[in-house]
C-alpha cells in the first residue's frame, strides 16, 4: 500500500491499519489490470523516444536521443515537424535526457551540460550551462526547473533567462559515498496546474515522491510499494546497487521511470517500467495497471501524457502509443 507522510509545523502523520485496510478495498475495486494500446503514433520517433510532452494547442513534443532532435506530432498521431538538426553546433542537440514545454510552446531541453530552450519556430533562443543535467520542468511564470546530480537541492531553480533563482528540496542522506548518494537522490520533475512541483525519485530503493510548493515548502512525501512490477524492480535494483557498490561502478537502476499530472482528474500517473500507477492529491494508490503494446507485448513506459480520454505513452525501446484511459 502506499504509504503518505505529510510535512508540515513539525506534524508526520501516517495511515492506521484500520484506514490502510479499507484503502486496500478501493485499490482492489478499481483496479485494471492491463492496458493494451491501439495504435503507435509519431513513427518517426520511434527507438530512443526519452519522453513526450505535450504543447500549447494542438502540439506534442517527443525528445529523441538517437535522432538527436525533437519531434513534433498533433493529435492524430501524424509527426508535423521537427526541431534541431542532428548534433550540429551551436544549434544542434549532443546527448539529450530530457524535455519540458511551457506555455509558450518554448522547448526546454536537458542536453550534455547545458540547458537549451528552443522557440516555438525551432530556432534556439537561449542555452545555460549545468553540470550533467538530467530532468527538467517549467513553472507557469516561465521559471525552469533542472535536476542532475544533487548535492545541496534537489532541483535548481532558474529564470527565463536562465539566472539561477533558488532550489528547492533536501537530498536525503542514503548512502555515506557522496556521488552514490547522488545518484539515489536523481529526480524527475512534474508540475502541476497549481505549480505545485512533485519531485520523482527515479532511483531510491524505497520508491519516493515528494511535493514541494513553488516556494520550497515540502507538502507531503509518498512511498510506493504495490504492485508485482514494483517489487521485481525494487530487488532487482537492490542486487544492482549491492554489486555497484562492491566493484565502484556509479550506475543505477531506475525503479520509477516516468511521471506525469493529470489536468483532468488531478491525479499523479507514475510508472515503473510496464507498471502504471494512478495516485491521487493525498497520494492514495487509485489503479494499478500493466502496459501492453497493440500486439500484446509488455511495454515499458518512459514518457506519459495523461488526457481527458487517452493517455500517450512513449517508450524508449518502442516509440509512442496511444491508449485509451482508464476509468
Amino acid at each position: 500500500m502506499t504509504q503518505v507522510r505529510y510535512t508540515g509545523a513539525g506534524l508526520s502523520m501516517r495511515f492506521g491499519s484500520a484506514l490502510i485496510a479499507a484503502l486496500c478495498f478501493t485499490v482492489v475495486a478499481n483496479a485494471q489490470d492491463e492496458l493494451r494500446a491501439y495504435r503507435r503514433i509519431a513513427y518517426e520517433s520511434g527507438h530512443g523516444t526519452l519522453t513526450v510532452k505535450k504543447g500549447p494547442g494542438d502540439k506534442y513534443y517527443a525528445l529523441n536521443r538517437h535522432d538527436r532532435c525533437i519531434w513534433i506530432f498533433s493529435s492524430s498521431g501524424s509527426t508535423t515537424g521537427r526541431i534541431s538538426s542532428v548534433g550540429m553546433e551551436p544549434v544542434g542537440l549532443l546527448a539529450p535526457r530530457d524535455l519540458a514545454v511551457d506555455r509558450d510552446g518554448n522547448a526546454i531541453v536537458a542536453d550534455a551540460s547545458d540547458i537549451r530552450v528552443f522557440a516555438p519556430n525551432g530556432q534556439l533562443s537561449s542555452s545555460f550551462p549545468f553540470k550533467r543535467p538530467h530532468n527538467v520542468g517549467v513553472l507557469s511564470d516561465g521559471r525552469i526547473l533542472v535536476s542532475g546530480f544533487p548535492t545541496e537541492h534537489l532541483i535548481s531553480v532558474f529564470d527565463k533567462q536562465g539566472r539561477p533563482v533558488g532550489g528547492i528540496g533536501s537530498p536525503a542522506k542514503v548512502d555515506d559515498q557522496p556521488f552514490f548518494n547522488a545518484v539515489l537522490n536523481m529526480g524527475a520533475i512534474v508540475v502541476d496546474d497549481d505549480d505545485n512541483i512533485f519531485y520523482v525519485f527515479r532511483y531510491m530503493l524505497t520508491p519516493t515522491v515528494r511535493k514541494y510548493k513553488q516556494d520550497g515548502t515540502l507538502l507531503a512525501e509518498w512511498h510506493l510499494t504495490e504492485g508485482p512490477e514494483l517489487v521485481r524492480v525494487i530487488e532487482l535494483a537492490k542486487i544492482r546497487y549491492q554489486d555497484n557498490k562492491k566493484t565502484n561502478n556509479f550506475g543505477g537502476a531506475a525503479i520509477l521511470t516516468a511521471a506525469a499530472f493529470d489536468k483532468d482528474t488531478k491525479t499523479l500517473w507514475v510508472a515503473t517500467g510496464r507498471q502504471l500507477t494512478e495516485l491521487d492529491s493525498s497520494g492514495r494508490q487509485i489503479r494499478t495497471t500493466m502496459l501492453l503494446r497493440p500486439n500484446g507485448g509488455p511495454l515499458s513506459a518512459d514518457g506519459i501524457i495523461p488526457e481527458r480520454d487517452v493517455i500517450r505513452i512513449s517508450s524508449e525501446q518502442d516509440g509512442v502509443f496511444e491508449y485509451q484511459k482508464p476509468r
